[in-house]
């Protein structure tokens, strides 16, 4: 098993792997990824191939050659039918999963587009979600995190692939970084916010790349900014919530500066 795509990612599940801390639950942000076949094959065989623990290098076990043939038994694809996934679908694939994997293994189901899920059927998701059976995991996956509803972000764990991350850094950016996350620093720089981020809009974008910088960070894969040297991993998972949570108020019609300041506000109380 060669991770020649998405290194970074595959080390950190191989980690989960020997830990034995696998998530339930994975959402996987493709931003504008292309390869997406290929990184699915590598990641269900990770999860499934018996021989993980003694070499990354296999491709003639029973298992990766049922996988790689779409025959393996206990992953199941979820694709749209129509414009949205049906919670008639969801449920097809749970009671499918009722009777014990014919190899003993994890039973894994994906959803190849989760911004396709409605109310109706993210409600069911919720469900599975929220009950998770110990050898089930669930891989959805989606272009944009905010596409997806909220409810089913939450219950995920998250990863977003890159094919470039040093592009997310252009001087504005850098700037904003270094003004927004050192305390009491913002406020007195308060113009030179609001020409990086003048609207709704632009601040949303801005703060949608900052949350996958920290996610970065967290995750072990890139160096926090020297400026920043002294937040620790807990306050940096606490302002991701935050930024998180600002993004998905920008998109109401509220006043922009008002919510701008309330944001300065809460990432100063984290930081």
């Amino acid at each position: 098993m060669k991770f020649e795509i998405q290194d970074k990612f595959f080390q950190i599940i191989l980690k989960q792997l020997e830990q034995n801390k696998l998530s339930h639950a994975y959402l996987i942000e493709l931003n504008d990824f292309t390869d997406v076949d290929q990184f699915l094959n590598l990641f269900v065989k990770l999860l499934l191939c018996p021989n993980r623990k003694l070499s990354n290098q296999c491709s003639d076990c029973k298992i990766c050659k049922l996988v790689d043939i779409n025959h393996y038994p206990d992953v199941k694809i979820i694709d749209a039918d129509g414009s949205f996934i049906k919670k008639e679908q969801l449920i097809e694939v749970k009671e499918s999963f009722l009777n014990q994997s014919l190899y003993g293994n994890k039973q894994i189901y994906i959803i190849k587009d989760a911004s396709k899920l409605n109310l109706s059927s993210g409600n069911t998701m919720l469900k599975f979600l929220e009950e998770p059976a110990d050898n089930i995991i669930a891989i959805l996956l989606a272009k944009n995190r905010y596409n997806v509803l909220e409810t089913i972000l939450s219950r995920c764990q998250l990863y977003s692939l890159e094919d470039d991350r040093k592009n997310v850094f252009n001087s504005d950016l850098y700037d904003l970084i270094k003004t927004l996350f050192v305390k009491n620093r913002a406020f007195l720089n308060y113009n030179q916010i609001l020409a990086i981020m003048p609207n709704k809009i632009e601040a949303k974008n801005k703060l949608s790349q900052i949350s996958k910088y920290f996610f970065f960070v967290i995750n072990k894969e890139e160096s926090l900014l020297s400026e920043l040297g002294e937040l620790s991993e807990e306050k940096i998972c606490q302002l991701v919530l935050v930024i998180e949570k600002y993004i998905n108020r920008f998109e109401y019609n509220l006043n922009y500066k008002l919510a701008l300041d309330s944001l300065i506000v809460e990432i100063n109380e984290v930081i």
